[in-house]
């Protein structure tokens, strides 16, 4: 299946999209592994996190990636400052941040994710002036998603063995404003 690029948006998520989201993330292996939850959590815990996201109460942007309209994955923002906790290992002054997975698996290993990683970051995290650049922190063995942040030019600064916060040692990675291709 040829997928063209320009078929992707992003539309902010709302709570009839939490089944899909627990489908995705308890019942896909590949995104199971790299999204923190247990597979044997119930509904209400894995969904909670995302409908605080939803009413506002939590300081993160969610939203469904798109294919000509068709929901196939789950993207997300904030602002580093409302985590200072992680300031103790790199410098997180005017950054934000970007979590992702493409949940239907029709549409992995397609390209498609430097794309989504483009638009995103031109539509969502650089269009906010006081964001100087954005931090991503992916586990070191996710090799596939490490690859599509260094193709959109995001670089890594640091290795970090062991955040109480993330299920294994992480890489922090970085790209500036002014770097920025997209």
């Amino acid at each position: 299946m040829k997928l063209d690029p320009n078929m992707i948006k992003f539309r902010r998520l709302i709570f009839e999209d939490l089944p899909l989201m627990y489908d995705w993330i308890r019942n896909d292996r590949f995104v199971n592994r790299f999204w923190a939850y247990n597979k044997k959590e119930p509904y209400e815990k894995v969904t909670q996190e995302f409908s605080d996201y939803i009413k506002r109460v939590e300081p993160t942007d969610p939203y469904l990636i798109l294919y000509n309209d068709t929901p196939i994955g789950y993207i997300q923002t904030f602002n580093w400052s409302y985590y200072p906790v992680f300031e103790k290992y790199v410098d997180l002054t005017n950054s934000a941040s970007l979590d992702l997975f493409i949940g239907e698996e029709e549409y992995r290993n397609k390209g498609l994710g430097t794309k989504i990683l483009s638009r995103f970051l031109s539509q969502f995290v650089f269009s906010d002036e006081s964001v100087d650049r954005c931090i991503i922190n992916p586990e070191v063995n996710n090799s596939i998603a490490i690859r599509a942040y260094e193709k959109v030019g995001f670089q890594i600064i640091k290795m970090v063995p062991d955040i109480p916060e993330e299920p294994g040692p992480v890489f922090f990675m970085s790209l500036d404003r002014h770097n920025f291709q997209g």
